[in-house]
């Protein structure tokens, strides 16, 4: 077992299957046959833009699958172990990690699993430090393969909810259903939200969004999309103009008009929780941000833990969300694929 097929990203849309080394574990690490891995937005800008990345990156950080080796100083863990994990980067000596902030370490995404670090995208994974309960975490017979597969991106969507503070009877605005606003509009309603109305421009996922608990869904293409949030909440009047009366506005699409749209929607003293990931910088209405006074936050990582318990008690179903699945040799195509939002959610990769 000295080489293993991966998916190496040699540059902006082009992504190639090769055969590399086989990562090598050492005594606190662990070494994971990946069943399944997903293709996250994140990986789709890297894709195209190559942003987050290098050339030659292996990428994949939506995985579930079996431990394969051990290193010998971690415990809890065994060869045959179904789990999924991460290997998270942190320097664990600047300001950010000495106040308890590892998330916001700007060495993060220079040494993490599909970001610098080899990720999913490949028959064998390794994390790094692996620590049970923290980097690794084992999946029960309620958590099968694919909904193993989905627990960190489900893990951004139950942290986005949390980050905005959504709670009993707000009335909360999701723009984008992909698969993290999907995941924050179930977070939403298992957090008690009162109401979770939807804003997508995909068939696919505007259907999806409401077999997903979503109480109501807007087609933006059909029409103007703060005028329905207003007609379904109520107007807000704030200075000199008057907005939608969301107490809770989710913005996981990253497109330069929900972003916008985020202020307009919210209540003045609402709250405005930035998931999505645009590609480039988007000019902003700053007096809107004066006059209506909202909270706004960004929302980065999750809670396996808490994704673990959510998916397992069913509060919060994610194998729905995959509308694809390819072979990792035709990971090309399934990129291309992953791009057609307007007939796919997510796109999984079967590696095993």
């Amino acid at each position: 077992m000295s080489t293993m097929k991966a998916a190496v990203l040699r540059g902006p849309n082009d992504i190639v299957v090769e055969e590399v080394p086989v990562p090598e574990i050492g005594p606190a690490d662990v070494l994971i046959k990946v069943s399944l891995c997903g293709i996250c937005g994140s990986d789709i800008h890297s894709f195209t833009t190559g942003m987050f990345v290098e050339p030659g990156q292996i990428m994949g950080h939506e995985f579930s699958g079996e431990v394969a080796e051990v290193g010998e100083e971690v415990v809890g863990l065994q060869p045959g172990d179904r789990v999924t994990g991460f290997s998270a980067g942190v320097c664990g000596e600047c300001e950010a990690c000495q106040r308890g902030e590892a998330l916001l370490c700007a060495e993060l995404f220079k040494q993490s699993t599909g970001y610098g670090l080899p990720g999913a995208f490949a028959e064998y994974v390794k994390i790094e430090k692996a620590v049970l309960g923290e980097s690794v975490h084992k999946l029960s017979d309620a958590i099968d393969s694919l909904k193993g597969a989905m627990i960190e991106p489900v893990s951004i969507g139950i942290n986005a909810v949390a980050q905005a503070k959504v709670g009993p009877g707000d009335r909360v605005v999701v723009l984008g259903a992909g698969m993290i606003g999907n995941a924050c509009l179930q977070a939403a309603k298992a957090a008690g939200a009162d109401e979770v109305i939807v804003v997508e421009v995909s068939d696919t996922r505007l259907r999806l969004a409401r077999e997903c608990g979503a109480d109501d869904v807007f087609d933006a293409r059909t029409g103007d999309a703060l005028r329905w949030v207003m007609d379904r909440f109520g107007e807000a009047p704030y200075h000199y103009h008057v907005g939608g009366n969301a107490d809770v506005v989710l913005e996981a699409a990253g497109h330069p008009d929900t972003i916008r749209q985020a202020f307009e929607m919210v209540r003045p003293g609402g709250r405005i929780c930035f998931v999505g990931l645009p590609e480039g910088e988007v000019p902003l209405d700053t007096t809107k941000i004066v006059h209506k006074m909202p909270m706004i936050v960004g929302s980065l990582g999750g809670d396996f833990v808490a994704a673990i318990d959510a998916i397992s008690s069913g509060r919060i179903r994610p194998d729905a969300l995959v509308t694809h699945r390819f072979a990792l040799q035709d990971i090309g195509a399934a990129f291309q694929q992953q791009l057609k939002a307007d007939e796919t959610v997510k796109v999984m990769i079967e590696v095993a």
